[in-house]
């Protein structure tokens, strides 16, 4: 009883602490996380299918278009622009899922103290 406790306190506090640190340029990715504990495990994970894309980052790469004859953007000054391909510069990770991670490791001692001065 006393591990389903813990598992279900620290589920809650990966839930919170990676809500907290995914990047929030529209909410979509945040909206995402899920929260699901099973007895004695418990899983806090991105459903968003960028989700690793974001942590991890990504190379520079070409961008071509599949179902037309032009990629179809707008700038930041609200230009329309038509491309037949975009060299992408790649993006820089944003490690939301292993800072969740490290907080919660750190926090293990006071999850287990705090279980043990309840008892």
């Amino acid at each position: 009883k006393m591990r389903k406790f813990v598992s279900k306190k620290m589920a809650d506090f990966a839930y919170k602490t990676m809500r907290e640190k995914a990047p929030r340029k529209t909410g979509r990715l945040r909206k995402s996380i899920r929260k699901v504990v099973r007895g004695y495990e418990a899983y806090v994970f991105p459903t968003a299918p960028y989700a690793a894309y974001v942590e991890f980052g990504t190379r520079p790469h070409l961008i071509r278009p599949v179902r037309a004859k032009a990629l179809r953007f707008e700038t930041r000054t609200g230009e329309i622009v038509f491309a037949r391909l975009v060299r992408h510069p790649g993006t820089k990770p944003k490690r939301f899922i292993r800072e969740m991670i490290e907080e919660v490791v750190r926090r293990i001692p006071a999850f287990w103290r705090e279980v043990w001065s309840e008892n």
